[in-house]
């Protein structure tokens, strides 16, 4: 019987027409990251993002401990909002409460959540106040951030909450700052919004946290970045120039150069320094992103 011959498929003769082609091929110089590599290779970043994001979430799956994955499960309507998600061991899971397990795990170490007052300042929608209510037996959740914010918490974590735990928060608009200043706190939390916000604001919070709270977790970026690759700009020069303004560190640094990350997160550590009567009990780079970084500190006098 004879044998059929190899041949090209009506894909691939697609792609030798369009991606591949002779001229295309005469020159090499940058091909990894051009439509040859795409059809070779690997799949084009630019428009196959979200399939980048849910093979990140896939990968972190893997990694993560029987601990983690106890804290993950005890969260409940994390599929509130429709995220980008994954199946994994029959849980619905999103990058964004992987980071919110990575965070309390990560405090957790030196810090004991049951029966505590918290205060967090920038909450987005609210998933640090949803995982460590779900997963911690706490006395009170302020939240403290701009009204249009803060009104996206209030109903998302009215979704997610049943009503007991939901009584617990008390949401404060910036405007009533003040409120805040008659009361003690056992952690101050600031996750991703201390970069965002004007160098005199940052240092307004820090004055307070040195007053009224007693440890302080923070995760941010440890400096600004250049690279037009990674979004194109997209929302304009103008906005790309507000965000290089913002926040205690403006270095732009090679947001994906591992030992310049390192050598940034020093600063980190000195900048989001309460006063010199707190530690840093804890540092670290805050997974996934190549360029955050995350600290504990505790006052002297509570270590």
């Amino acid at each position: 019987m004879v044998q059929p011959r190899p041949r090209k498929s009506k894909l691939w003769e697609y792609i030798d027409r369009t991606h591949i082609t002779e001229e295309m091929i005469q020159d090499l110089t940058d091909f990894k990251s051009n439509s040859i590599n795409h059809k070779l290779s690997i799949w084009n970043p630019h428009t196959n993002g979200v399939r980048y994001l849910k093979e990140l979430i896939s990968y972190i799956c893997t990694t993560l401990s029987p601990r983690e994955w106890d804290k993950l499960t005890r969260i409940q309507k994390r599929e509130t909002g429709e995220p980008y998600s994954i199946r994994f061991n029959n849980e619905t899971v999103c990058l964004d409460y992987l980071q919110t397990v990575f965070e309390i795990t990560f405090i957790e170490d030196h810090f004991e959540f049951q029966k505590k007052s918290l205060i967090e300042i920038g909450a987005g929608y609210g998933r640090t106040c949803h995982a460590i209510l779900s997963n911690y037996d706490i006395d009170r959740y302020t939240i403290i951030d701009l009204k249009n914010a803060l009104e996206v918490a209030k109903r998302y974590l009215n979704i997610v909450l049943d009503k007991k735990r939901y009584k617990k928060i008390t949401f404060v608009d910036i405007g009533h700052f003040d409120d805040t200043h008659d009361r003690q706190y056992d952690l101050c939390i600031n996750i991703d919004s201390f970069s965002e916000m004007d160098e005199n604001t940052v240092r307004s919070y820090l004055k307070f946290i040195n007053e009224q709270c007693a440890y302080f977790f923070v995760k941010n970026p440890v400096g600004k970045y250049m690279d037009k690759s990674l979004d194109t700009h997209a929302e304009g020069d103008e906005v790309v120039k507000m965000a290089l303004s913002t926040g205690l560190l403006r270095d732009i640094i090679d947001i994906h150069d591992n030992r310049e990350v390192a050598k940034q997160s020093q600063k980190f550590i000195k900048a989001y320094c309460p006063s010199k009567i707190w530690d840093c009990v804890k540092h670290g780079w805050a997974k996934p992103w190549s360029f955050y970084w995350q600290a504990l500190y505790s006052k002297k006098e509570t270590s």
